[in-house]
């Protein structure tokens, strides 16, 4: 399974909405014949500009306002909400990492989100945010770990009196690797998931909102 909470609208649904109001604006320019034929050609070419204009000036505003970040403090909520949901979704996040499976963690809060908040807050709202920072890198590690696990390597062996021997195994599975499986790794990513979510929820209620 494959998780993302991120509120931005697709690349793709953006351009869509683009060509719909492209086309909305050459609509326009097309029915141009159907305005009165009494009307003085500088009035009608005015009246087209002017439509023109505004489906592009339409255009232009809602791509700006569906790339725009969010506002510090609603970006923090809204991070929290992923958190939680992760959560929610424990068991399928840790049978992805086992089997090898992709899946997708939300994007963690850059400090310089908290930073804007941290005049209009409490005192311990900052030392909340860095216990967050603390445990979600804490979770990239480990999930880290857990996919190099599984990553392919080459091992070669050679016995005395045969030709050398190259196998195709899971870096997990290398004798005297050092990595623990796959599975505790995202266990332990799961705990630290909820050690961020922690955190994050108290560093909320520290909040101000930033001017």
């Amino acid at each position: 399974p494959h998780y993302s909470a991120n509120a931005l609208l697709p690349r793709s649904s953006i351009e869509a909405m683009r060509l719909s109001l492209t086309l909305f604006a050459l609509q326009l320019l097309l029915g141009s014949s159907a305005l009165r034929l009494s009307s003085a050609p500088s009035s009608r070419r005015t009246a087209l500009l002017s439509q023109a204009a505004a489906a592009a000036a339409a255009s232009t505003a809602f791509a700006h306002a569906a790339w725009a970040e969010p506002p510090p403090a609603e970006a923090v909520r809204g991070h929290l909400s992923e958190l939680k949901a992760l959560l929610a979704d424990k068991e399928n996040f840790v049978t992805a990492l086992s089997d090898g499976a992709p899946y997708k963690l939300p994007a963690q809060i850059p400090f310089t989100t908290f930073q804007k908040l941290e005049k209009t807050s409490d005192p311990e709202f900052m030392e909340a945010a860095i216990d967050y920072a603390e445990a979600y890198r804490g979770v990239k590690d480990l999930v880290k770990l857990a996919r190099l696990t599984k990553q392919t390597v080459a091992v070669s062996t050679k016995e005395p009196g045969k030709p050398r021997k190259e196998t195709q195994v899971s870096y997990g599975d290398v004798p005297d690797s050092g990595l623990a499986t796959a599975k505790e790794y995202a266990e332990r990513a799961a705990d630290e998931i909820l050690g961020a979510s922690v955190a994050l929820d108290a560093a909320v209620k520290y909040m101000g909102t930033a001017k």
